[in-house]
């Protein structure tokens, strides 16, 4: 099996300061607990996000709340 490299920059202190926030404003607005296992999850999503190249925090509160890219049918 071989091995795949994604060259990811590390999060730096700046980064985490940006998604720390994001995640509390979404517990917050659901009541749930910041350590609870549901924070976990969507914790683990953001990042997966940012990642991926959404830096945006108002796009990045939209994805983790499902409000991302609703496209109506003609």
């Amino acid at each position: 099996m071989g091995t795949t490299y994604w060259p990811k920059d590390p999060l730096d202190g700046n980064d985490m300061t940006l998604l720390t926030s994001i995640l509390r404003r979404w517990c917050a607005r659901y009541g749930i607990e910041f350590t609870a296992e549901e924070s976990k999850r969507k914790a683990k999503e953001l990042v997966e996000w940012f990642e991926f190249g959404v830096k945006d925090p108002a796009e990045l509160e939209e994805l983790i709340d499902g409000k991302h890219w609703l496209v109506s049918r003609i």
